[in-house]
């Protein structure tokens, strides 16, 4: 079924209550990847994808090694993926997304070994101003270009793990308290759009 969205148009796959997985058209995908170029083109150094502030010593490459990019000026793509985060979040998840998202981030797994560990977006004890209630990872690399980097997701339980090989144009979207990682790269390169969404407390 192919749902359209203003000009987005995207199907769905996989619908749980903690996971929905899907993929934009190839002209969504293009279209978005199109919203982004001109910022991401002229970045020229990336920040390190660690736990914490960046500026700590201890950055954790243990539980993260990778690289990324706050978006800020791509202010046309992020309102393609918000408009998407919506119409999800009415039709499956209804959770309090009622202040604009904060942080847009364009990450890069492009080194082998770089990984994210099991963690949740946000937990109960976070003292954040903001909390995250709905996350969103959006690929953009075609998984010819990649090994490895395979998103897993606890769909419910500890027991009930979903992998997904995410391919140029998927996108998975769960309630920010969902526990997911990200494997190993073994080789190539994995560029996804990272977003969270949620209210102020």
């Amino acid at each position: 079924m192919s749902l359209p969205l203003n000009t987005l148009e995207y199907d769905l796959d996989l619908v749980t209550d903690n996971v929905v997985y899907g993929n934009l058209s190839l002209t969504s995908t293009n279209e978005l990847v199109a919203l982004l170029f001109d910022e991401v083109d002229a970045v020229t150094e990336l920040d390190a994808a660690g736990i914490g502030d960046e500026n700590d010593e201890d950055l954790y490459p243990e539980i993260r090694k990778g690289s990324l990019y706050w978006l800020e000026e791509s202010k046309e793509a992020m309102e393609f993926v918000d408009q998407l985060v919506d119409e999800i979040n009415v039709g499956f998840f209804d959770l309090d997304i009622s202040d604009n998202a904060i942080e847009y981030q364009y990450t890069i797994y492009n080194n082998p070994t770089d990984h994210y560990d099991w963690h949740q977006d946000f937990y109960d004890d976070d003292d954040d101003e903001f909390v995250r209630t709905l996350s969103i990872s959006v690929c953009l690399s075609s998984s010819e270009l990649y090994d490895g980097a395979e998103f897993f997701i606890k769909d419910g339980n500890d027991l009930n793990v979903r992998t997904f090989k995410m391919q140029y144009g998927d996108f998975i979207v769960f309630p920010s308290t969902c526990e997911h990682r990200v494997n190993m790269l073994r080789e190539g390169e994995r560029i996804s759009l990272v977003i969270w969404y949620g209210h102020y407390r």
